[in-house]
């Protein structure tokens, strides 16, 4: 490719084809390689995949070439790129702009999501973009990567009671039971319920082997009295070692009866996920250590499990600030005019600085 700077400072295409000069000039050496790029697969009559093809298209060249086989959430990446394609599925590559990735993260803040996964849905884009320039199918900017991600953190801990547990249970279609029994006391994902085969699971020692979580490392989980006697009731007479082990549901199925169930229940602000909430906070406040839950969580590291769950426990150091309380003694619990005075007598205590002077 022949890009060159101009003595003006802008630079400058300059190919022959056929025996006809073609040139043009921009303010960027990228913008310059690029319009050549398009003009001279135009010229060549070849599939400019930025003039011809939608973002439904190469969407699916995307799911079909990369989510499918290198990604165990390619299911995830179906569904979303199906919310995608009804904001911008018909429209050309080259005509998505960043306005556009900004309309969709209103919409989809608008719909209810939270910060986090609408970052996901972000990310998502983002990805496509990439593969189609990193694949030579498209010679565009990417406007996801000029848009900001949040990066909120959703680290929110909801866990049930045994009360709330019960009343979803009551209202939960009779098939997605046994799962939320299964996340109840195993904390695994939705997934990974929906993964599980009977050849997973042994009787003789109590164990559930989750052969890959998301941190892409197996795990074993001791299986409690309450589960063996689910377990057991669900192998009946017995069962095929690849037979799923919770009755065969997909997960879009589970996410939708749980959250049918939720509505029914009056269970409010309450996610599957947070059933892997309920299997940890109660263990933390149980006095289990962090280190096992971390374990039989999956997590890859337990700075995320002391993230989440470290402040539930026993020994989460609350009673040291117990120390604290002779500071303020006879200071909290007064009403009325000796209130004001408490207050006004701390405020006299640190008055405010007058001419005050800072050298430098």
């Amino acid at each position: 490719m022949t890009v060159t700077r101009t003595s003006s400072g802008s630079w400058e295409y300059r190919f022959l084809y056929k025996g006809r000069e073609y040139r043009k000039r921009f303010s960027s050496r990228q913008l310059a390689e690029r319009a050549q790029a398009r003009k001279r697969s135009e010229l060549a009559g070849g599939v400019n995949v930025e003039e011809r093809m939608t973002f439904a298209d190469v969407a699916h060249l995307f799911f079909e070439k990369h989510s499918k086989p290198n990604k165990r959430s390619w299911e995830d990446d179906r569904n979303n790129i199906a919310v995608l394609n009804g904001m911008f599925g018909e429209k050309r590559l080259a005509d998505i702009t960043p306005e556009d990735i900004q309309d969709m993260r209103t919409e989809l803040k608008r719909r209810g999501l939270m910060s986090g996964t609408v970052d996901r849905y972000h990310a998502l884009v983002k990805a496509i973009f990439n593969k189609m320039i990193l694949w030579r199918k498209y010679t565009g900017s990417n406007p996801a990567a000029l848009v900001k991600l949040e990066r909120k953190s959703n680290a929110r801990v909801r866990f049930l009671n045994a009360d709330e547990i019960a009343l979803l249970l009551e209202h939960a279609h009779p098939g997605v039971r046994p799962y939320i029994i299964g996340a109840v006391h195993t904390g695994m994902r939705r997934g990974e319920l929906a993964a599980l085969r009977w050849r997973h699971v042994t009787f003789a020692i109590g164990d559930i082997f989750v052969e890959r979580s998301k941190s892409g490392k197996a795990r074993h989980i001791p299986i409690n009295s309450t589960l063996r006697a689910l377990l057991e009731e669900l192998w009946g007479g017995g069962r095929g070692p690849e037979e799923p082990v919770f009755g065969g549901y997909s997960v879009h199925f589970v996410s939708h009866e749980f959250r049918l169930a939720c509505k029914r229940a009056g269970l409010v602000n309450v996610r599957f996920h947070d059933l892997r909430h309920t299997f940890a906070s109660q263990l933390a406040m149980a006095g289990v250590s962090i280190f096992h839950i971390c374990k039989w969580l999956g997590h890859a590291s337990v700075t995320t499990t002391e993230k989440f769950y470290a402040h539930l426990s026993p020994a989460s150091g609350r009673e040291y600030l117990e120390c604290l309380n002779s500071l303020t003694n006879g200071s909290v619990g007064r009403k009325g005019s000796d209130k004001i005075r408490i207050i006004g007598g701390f405020r006299d205590a640190f008055p405010k600085p007058e001419n005050l002077t800072i050298a430098l």
